[in-house]
């Protein structure tokens, strides 16, 4: 998902979609097509908005197709319409991945090769700053999605953990996501939709503690990435 505007990068946001950030001379966009590729993904789907034509002019990925839906609503609604733009397009199963996330390939390794068919995978604490926080139960060794939000106090308990922003949508979950279109309110995230649709079908958390990622909203966030978690993920090879 890449339609949105990126107000809070400023001037930057003004100039690029958040996808074409560069973190070490590279776009976020460009690196996770690449790992993509090299987990195997062959198709994939962007769905554009703000500045849309730069992704028109993405660099082919050896191995890998890429097609661009535009949702022309980017301006007037949140992100669960560029999922319902995207829903348009695919049944499922497929991943979910924001455009604004930089990871180590790990990320994409563990849900891939998770035995569940709906997955949204977390990490342990990143003190990044704009966290979205997942609460999951145990059922019987498997933690079930229970909702998330930003704010710790909407529930009582503990977070499960921190989401990365990627997922795996079954074709259950795909469907009871088309339902639940109709409900969305204009402003409404792609996240409270999830939780809406979790209550039709089950859904698999998966925590990585260690996992090396970051998410970029603000220049502060890109800082903090460029300083602190770019040099990590280099030494990863």
């Amino acid at each position: 998902m890449a339609a949105g505007r990126g107000v809070r990068m400023g001037p930057r946001g003004q100039s690029i979609p958040k996808g074409f950030i560069e973190v070490g001379g590279r776009t976020l966009v460009s690196r996770s097509l690449s790992l993509l590729a090299a987990a195997g993904i062959r198709d994939v789907t962007i769905v554009t908005g703000h500045l849309a034509e730069n992704y028109a002019g993405l660099a082919p990925v050896p191995g890998l197709a890429v097609a661009t839906l535009h949702n022309p609503l980017f301006a007037e609604k949140g992100s669960f319409e560029s999922l319902r733009v995207g829903l348009g397009a695919m049944g499922g199963p497929f991943l979910l991945l924001e455009s604004d996330i930089i990871y180590e390939p790990r990320a994409l390794a563990t849900v891939l090769e998770s035995g569940h068919d709906s997955v949204i995978l977390t990490s342990g604490p990143t003190g990044a700053g704009d966290e979205v926080y997942v609460w999951a139960d145990d059922h019987h060794g498997v933690a079930r999605f229970r909702g998330m939000s930003k704010q710790r106090t909407t529930h009582p308990d503990a977070p499960f953990g921190e989401l990365v922003g990627i997922s795996k949508i079954s074709a259950a979950l795909a469907h009871s996501l088309s339902i639940h279109a109709d409900e969305a309110k204009p402003d409404s995230d792609y996240e409270s939709a999830v939780v809406r649709a979790a209550g039709d079908t089950r859904i698999a958390c998966l925590r990585v503690d260690d996992l090396l990622w970051g998410e970029i909203d603000d220049e502060a966030m890109l800082a903090r990435v460029e300083a602190h978690l770019w040099p990590r993920l280099v030494a990863l090879g």
